[in-house]
C-alpha cells in the first residue's frame, strides 16, 4: 500500500498527462498499482505489514551485482543457488524488489534536476516573511512587525501578497484559499518550504510528515503539496524574487496610516505589477499569461467562500476542547473521546464521527471559556450536587466540633437550623 505522497504524486502526474506506464517507469511501481491508484482515494489510508521481503536478506549481492551489470534473471538465478540461504520466493517478487533498488539509485541526487519551468497551471509558490520596525503614521502607533503571505505562479508569474499581524496555521489556510479565489482555480501543485504550518517534519525515509489541516486543505481542493528540501530556497526561486520585489519596490519609500491603508494601497501596487508591468522573466504582464493557466487550474471546490479547516481534538475531564488558547465546551457525555473540529470564519464545529455534536462562535485566542449550558447534561448536575451535599456535611461537623469544644461559653441555638440555611443553595 503506498503512502499518500506517493499517491499524491501519481495523481499529479496523471493530470499532467503521463501515461500509466510513463508513471509506472519514474516511480518504480508497476502499471497495475498505478491504475488501481488512480481508482482509489488519494488519502488511503496504507495498511501497515511486520513482515519483510524474503529478497531483503540478498541486498548487498544485489548491490555488488548491479555495479557488475547483470540481468535481473542472472541474478534470480544467483539467489536461487545460494549455499547460505537460497531464494525460494516467486520470481516477480524478486523481479519488483529489484527494480525499486535499480530505480533508487537513478535517483542519487547528482542524477535529479535542479530546475524546469512549469507549463500554464502547474506550480504556485508561496512563502512568509516578517517586516519588523513598519513605521505606521496614525497617532499613537508604536512601530509595528507585520507578516507577509506572498504567492507566485510559476508559468505566468501572477503575484499574490496580503499582510497580516500572525502567521498561524489559520492565517496560513484562509491566505492560500484566497489566493485560489483571486487566481479563480486551483493549481495541480503547491510548493512551500519547510514551515511548521505546513511541515511537521520528516519520517525516515526523508518523506515530508504533513500538518494534518494543510493536508486535509490539499485532499479536500485536490492539489498535490510539495515541499522544498531543508535549507533549498533556491527550489522556490520565483516566490523568494517576489518577497524580494515587495520589500524593494512596495514597501520602500512608502508611507502608511494604518493597516487598512496598508492593504488598500498593496492591492492597488499588485493591480499595476499584474497588469501593467512586464514581467522580466516573460517579457509580458503576468495576467495576460494568467488567462492562458485558468483552463488548466481545478475548479474552486464549493466549500471554498466557507471552508472550515481541520482539527483533531481531544475532550477534557471538564468537557472542554482546547482551540488555540480558548475551550469551548462540547457534551458531557463524550469526555475522554477524540473528536474532529472545523474551524470557519466566524464559527467552530465539532464532529463525532460524522455527527455535529457542537457549534460555537469563534473567539479570538484570549484564553476564554466558551459554554454552551445545554452541554452540561447529568455529569454538571451530578458533580454540582455531590459538592452541596459535601459542603453541607463539613458545615454540620464544624458546629458539632464547636459545641463539644467550648459548650458552656455558646448561646443555645439550633445548630441543625443554622447549617440548613447556610447550605441551602
Amino acid at each position: 500500500m503506498l503512502r499518500y505522497m506517493e499517491r499524491s504524486t501519481i495523481y499529479y502526474l496523471k493530470q499532467k498527462g503521463w501515461s500509466n506506464v510513463q508513471i509506472a517507469e519514474f516511480t518504480g511501481h508497476h502499471r497495475d498499482t498505478i491504475a488501481r491508484v488512480l481508482r482509489e482515494e488519494v488519502d488511503k489510508k496504507p495498511k501497515t505489514r511486520e513482515r519483510t521481503s524474503a529478497v531483503a536478506v540478498f541486498d548487498a549481492q544485489i548491490a555488488e551485482w548491479l555495479d557488475q551489470n547483470l540481468s535481473v534473471i542472472r541474478m534470480l538465478e544467483l539467489a536461487r543457488a545460494n549455499p547460505d540461504h537460497p531464494y525460494a520466493g516467486k520470481d516477480t517478487a524478486f523481479y519488483d524488489y529489484v527494480r525499486k533498488i535499480r530505480h533508487a539509485r537513478k535517483q542519487a541526487p547528482g542524477n535529479l534536476a535542479l530546475r524546469f519551468e512549469g507549463v500554464p497551471g502547474e506550480f504556485l509558490q508561496i512563502d512568509w516573511e516578517e517586516v519588523r520596525g513598519l513605521e505606521l503614521s496614525k497617532a499613537g502607533l508604536e512601530p509595528q512587525t507585520r507578516y507577509f503571505f506572498a504567492a507566485r505562479l510559476k508559468y505566468s508569474r501572477y503575484m499574490y501578497v496580503s499582510f497580516h499581524t500572525d502567521m498561524r496555521e489559520e492565517t496560513l489556510l484562509r491566505c492560500l484559499i484566497a489566493c485560489f479565489a483571486e487566481i479563480d482555480g486551483v493549481p495541480w501543485a503547491v510548493v512551500t518550504d519547510n514551515m511548521k504550518t505546513a511541515v511537521l517534519g520528516r519520517d525516515e525515509q526523508n518523506q515530508p510528515i504533513w500538518n494534518p489541516a494543510y493536508q486535509k486543505l490539499a485532499i479536500e481542493f485536490k492539489f498535490h503539496p510539495d515541499v522544498c528540501a531543508p535549507a533549498s530556497g533556491n527550489q522556490k526561486g520565483a516566490v523568494e524574487n517576489l518577497v524580494k520585489f515587495v520589500k524593494g519596490n512596495f514597501l520602500a519609500g512608502r508611507t502608511f496610516y494604518d493597516d487598512t491603508d496598508l492593504a488598500e494601497q498593496c492591492r492597488a501596487w499588485l493591480r499595476q505589477v499584474n497588469s501593467e508591468r512586464p514581467s522580466d522573466a516573460t517579457g509580458l504582464p503576468p495576467a495576460v499569461r494568467l488567462a492562458e493557466e485558468q483552463p488548466q487550474f481545478g475548479p474552486l471546490p464549493a466549500v471554498a467562500s466557507d471552508y472550515g479547516f481541520f482539527d483533531c481534538v481531544v475532550v477534557s475531564r471538564e468537557g472542554r476542547i482546547a482551540i488555540e488558547t480558548n475551550r469551548y465546551s462540547v457534551p458531557a457525555h463524550l469526555m475522554g473521546r477524540a473528536l474532529t473540529a472545523r474551524i470557519h470564519a466566524s464559527r467552530i464545529e465539532v464532529f463525532a464521527d460524522q455527527e455535529l455534536v457542537a457549534t460555537h462562535a469563534c473567539r479570538p485566542p484570549e484564553n476564554a471559556r466558551v459554554i454552551d449550558p445545554t452541554h452540561a447534561g447529568g455529569r454538571l448536575c451530578w458533580q454540582t450536587t455531590r459538592a452541596r451535599d459535601g459542603l453541607s456535611r463539613l458545615v454540620v461537623q464544624s458546629f458539632a466540633c464547636r459545641d463539644e469544644l467550648c459548650p458552656r461559653d455558646l448561646p443555645q441555638t439550633s445548630l441543625g437550623d443554622e447549617a440548613t440555611d447556610d447550605c441551602a443553595l
